[in-house]
């Protein structure tokens, strides 16, 4: 145990410890939830009061409540800590055999306090790092995935590849399958492998058999070359997931299936390599060498025997088309982390360009956007049906469920706010313009762009995007919410059903249009102002949230001077060209704290702009580590190698 007179701990000591990460530290002050003391030197100090938070933090999350939901419940009524121990014992009574230590210690530490005996600091962080530690191999598997997903992957590349499987449900419903399918033949190699038998064994082979007739019958190749080509990058982190969690876990000998060991998959890797379809496939690669050497083009009538030889190889071995099992092949191998020599990755691309030239695969045509369709209608009743399933979509969309929100989106009618139909409407899935068929509103409950002034190329937003950002802001009953580029007020509305009938609203529009018809779309609630002119310099009473619909290339003071402690600022900060990242910015005294919620792409916001401050961003985008910034300052010196943007009279930093 630790002398009671060691107080205090640091950040790395105090992450060490409790089994945290000090980033984990950093955002539970950013969020509120800790305010931990400083050093003479300036460097957080964790002492016994932090360490108790800590341990009611970890419970409650334990519990399944959001960080957001944890700060409004310690602002309301903070538990003691002698309540929240007895909720923790609770929660390890319901653990099995794995939880019997953790339960003593809790049983302990209840013990102590009920006679009035303070927990050392070294018992405090027993409790926390009790409480972070994964309690059994289970728990270990089905958060693995999740673990290596937020750590490698933006929130908003989890969303685009959500949004992809969200927007293609036969290929989720076959994908599914497929994995279902393929359990057997998986565990038919688990037990083969166990019985060490070699890889070119009849018995094994025919489990290759089985594999590609999978392959075949659920489309997994053909799936595969279409997200390539929708987004080869993304598609290919994703699919290297796996092999990180194997290449990380050495030692595991099975994960969950559709995982698989590292010891089952390179004896699956083996068996592949010894089967009679890869060495028929490789054999006619090293035909192809020659003419690769000797500069033939790829439409050569020479090549035609080679093509016609292919297309012979992968009917007999259930290999699916030609073309797309040459573009899929070699991506395997490089999400594998196993990439081809270059003379064979050159092979293959040979032979998908000599396949593709004798029309043996011809691209699939994209369905047209303008086929015409018979008008549909829907009653009153039906319509607010479909607000709310177009709600829960949104929030499915988002990556999270949150009832408010949900609310608040099943509850604004979008049609009021965008005029009569049919209108011009991106789809974010498919990248595309199309005009509605007909002037239902049903169309408009899509996670579509919708255009609301082409000229100006000024557009309703992307829902999805707005309810994952209202979801995190957790915005407050009676909240006072200021809402820069209003438009035609659809958000403004929603934000205003977040707030209730005792919040207010003040909607700021620059366009003298889009604001007179704002006014008019949202007179029916009372809750609202609507202001036209300059967000940058209009005068608004201090709000609890400033939600910025439009890109700025810096922070301004006129906003964060105008925010409430505990008051949030959202703010796209974007480059004069390419994609940008909105910001959360929080209030606490003079203190303001900052992460990266979301990139953004948004209309730009020309006074909360200048080209200085717009190529220092670029600058900084392109560089990257924009998601480990944690505050913004305003005129305190900040050592360089904590900046990552800094302006005249700002920086923001990553520490």
């Amino acid at each position: 145990m630790a002398d009671k007179t060691d107080k205090w701990l640091s950040a790395a000591d105090c992450a060490a410890r409790t089994g945290l990460t000090v980033r984990a530290l950093r955002v539970y002050e950013r969020e509120g939830l800790l305010k931990p003391g400083r050093a003479a030197n300036g460097w957080r100090r964790y002492g016994p009061d932090d360490l108790a938070r800590l341990n009611t933090v970890s419970v409650l999350k334990a519990l399944g409540l959001t960080l957001a939901q944890i700060r409004n419940l310690l602002r309301e009524t903070a538990p003691s800590l002698l309540s929240v121990l007895k909720v923790q014992a609770k929660s390890w009574r319901e653990r099995q055999a794995e939880a019997a230590k953790a339960f003593g210690l809790v049983e302990a530490a209840i013990n102590r306090l009920q006679h009035d005996q303070q927990l050392s600091l070294e018992e405090l962080c027993e409790l926390v790092s009790v409480l972070q530690a994964r309690s059994t191999p289970m728990q270990e598997r089905a958060t693995m995935m999740a673990d290596l997903m937020k750590e490698l992957l933006s929130t908003e590349e989890q969303w685009q590849w959500q949004a992809w499987w969200a927007g293609h449900p036969e290929d989720m419903n076959r994908n599914a399958l497929y994995l279902r399918e393929r359990l057997q033949p998986l565990a038919v190699l688990q037990e083969q492998l166990n019985q060490e038998l070699p890889a070119s064994d009849p018995a094994v082979q025919e489990q290759v058999r089985r594999m590609n007739a999978l392959l075949n019958r659920y489309g997994v190749r053909e799936r595969t070359v279409r997200m390539m080509d929708w987004n080869p990058e993304l598609t290919a982190r994703f699919m290297e997931l796996g092999v990180i969690a194997r290449e990380r876990n050495p030692d595991k000998g099975v994960l969950p299936f559709p995982l698989m060991s590292r010891q089952l998959t390179q004896f699956h890797e083996d068996a592949m390599s010894a089967s009679a379809a890869s060495q028929a496939v490789n054999a006619i690669l090293h035909r192809v060498r020659p003419f690769i050497d000797a500069g033939t083009d790829p439409a050569a009538p020479d090549v035609d025997a080679v093509v016609r030889d292919l297309a012979t190889v992968c009917a007999q071995h259930d290999l699916g088309d030609p073309w797309t099992y040459l573009r899929f092949t070699p991506f395997i191998f490089r999400v594998s982390h196993r990439p081809l020599p270059p003379p064979a990755e050159q092979s293959y691309e040979f032979l998908a360009r000599a396949v593709k030239l004798r029309g043996l695969k011809e691209p699939e045509a994209a369905a047209p956007i303008t086929a015409q369709v018979p008008a549909v209608h829907f009653t009153a009743g039906e319509l607010a049906a479909i607000r709310r399933a177009y709600a829960r979509q949104m929030g499915l969309m988002a990556g999270v469920i949150d009832a408010g929100v949900e609310a608040a989106f099943a509850a604004v009618e979008r049609e009021r706010f965008l005029g009569e139909g049919p209108w011009s409407v991106m789809s974010i899935l498919r990248g595309t313009t199309m005009m509605t068929p007909d002037p239902s509103p049903a169309h408009l409950y899509a996670d579509n762009v919708v255009s609301i002034d082409a000229g100006k190329r000024l557009n309703n937003g992307q829902p999805s995007l707005y309810y994952r950002l209202f979801a995190e802001c957790q915005v407050p009953v009676g909240a006072h919410i200021v809402h820069v580029g209003a438009g035609t007020g659809y958000y403004s509305a929603i934000l205003a059903e977040l707030a209730g009938p005792a919040g207010r609203v003040t909607a700021i529009e620059y366009e003298a249009d889009l604001a007179a018809k704002a006014r008019r779309n949202l007179a029916y609630l009372p809750q609202v102002s609507v202001l036209h002119g300059d967000a940058t310099q209009v005068e608004f009473e201090p709000a609890d949230l400033i939600f910025v619909s439009a890109g700025a290339s810096r922070p301004l003071a006129h906003w964060l001077d105008r925010l409430k402690d505990d008051g949030q600022l959202v703010l796209p900060l974007t480059p004069d060209k390419g994609m940008g990242v909105i910001f959360g910015i929080r209030r606490r005294g003079e203190r303001y704290f900052a992460s990266v919620l979301s990139p953004v792409m948004i209309y730009p916001c020309a006074s909360a702009r200048d080209p200085v401050s717009a190529a220092a961003l670029a600058e900084a985008l392109k560089r990257g580590g924009e998601r480990g910034v944690t505050r913004l300052y305003r005129g305190e010196p900040v050592p360089e190698e904590n900046v990552w943007l800094r302006g005249d009279d700002w920086c923001l930093a990553l520490a």
